[in-house]
């Protein structure tokens, strides 16, 4: 008997949480990653790790205080950027983020060219790896384009940039692919498994816009202070403003993918591709 695993909704449930977890790894690896192969291009001299040597990155598992299991970069770029020129630490800094981008285009790029019929365990993956790094960048765009430390505060730092001038073009590149990513992957995905219980669609969704939501709110709470939002003439009056706007657009996104999943009619699109397929 041939066994059908995305046909079963408890099996479904099972699959898609374990690629929630295998793409947060995967999230997080290809950004310390970043920053280690930039700095080891830009000739940076790190530590001999036969470990790290191996796997070309950075992430070990750590237990916090309260004894949750968390990531840990093992390669902190930050001590060696003092003795970099300004456009190696610059790139350095930036490198992390650059691969999320890389990545996020490369699973857009798979999940529209392949649209899964044949390729489910690798389309669920790319669609959790996806969200991560849009979840990433997302975080870091706008939010922490203000911070005074982290990974974009020393890029811009270092090649002497000003915030304003990298956020309105990252935010359109992110806005752009996060709509993208719900208005026509996430219904792609559905199709193409295909998901024809509407609560799993909504679990889906639900996920996601989690997964988004803790990558905004994690720099409010994690990483500012008075002296962030004091530290640029403009911060005041445009902090609030990026704050409220990026939730109005996270539930906008929600609402959006709501109604397009709603509307979805998979098995009878799948009956039409398949018919024109052979």
């Amino acid at each position: 008997m041939k066994i059908r695993p995305w046909s079963n909704q408890v099996c479904f449930l099972f699959l898609t949480l374990v690629s929630i977890v295998i793409a947060r790894v995967i999230e997080l690896f290809v950004h310390e990653s970043g920053h280690y192969l930039v700095a080891r291009a830009v000739g940076i001299v790190v530590r001999p790790d036969p470990v790290q040597s191996l796997i070309t990155s950075p992430v070990s598992i750590v237990r916090y205080q309260v004894g949750i299991p968390g990531f840990y970069e093992t390669f902190n770029y930050i001590p060696h950027l003092p003795g970099s020129t300004s456009w190696s630490a610059g790139l350095i800094s930036i490198g992390g983020l650059v691969f999320n981008a890389l990545l996020a285009a490369l699973c857009f790029w798979f999940i529209l060219k392949t649209q899964g019929i044949r390729y489910k365990s690798l389309m669920t993956i790319s669609l959790w790896v996806l969200i991560f790094n849009l979840g990433s960048l997302f975080s870091y765009v706008p939010l922490r384009v203000f911070s005074t430390t982290g990974d974009v505060w020393y890029f811009l730092s270092s090649l002497w940039i000003h915030p304003l001038i990298f956020l309105f073009p990252a935010l359109i590149l992110v806005s752009a692919g996060l709509i993208i990513c719900y208005s026509v992957i996430l219904p792609l995905y559905c199709i193409s498994i295909p998901v024809k219980s509407k609560a799993l669609r909504i679990f889906i969704l639900i996920c996601s816009t989690i997964i988004l939501l803790l990558y905004l709110t994690g720099p409010v709470f994690a990483e500012f202070n008075l002296h962030d939002l004091l530290s640029l003439p403009e911060m005041t009056s445009i902090f609030p403003v990026i704050v409220t706007g990026q939730c109005v657009f996270l539930v906008a996104l929600f609402l959006a993918g709501l109604l397009r999943l709603n509307s979805l009619q998979s098995s009878r699109y799948l009956g039409k591709r398949r018919r024109s397929d052979r």
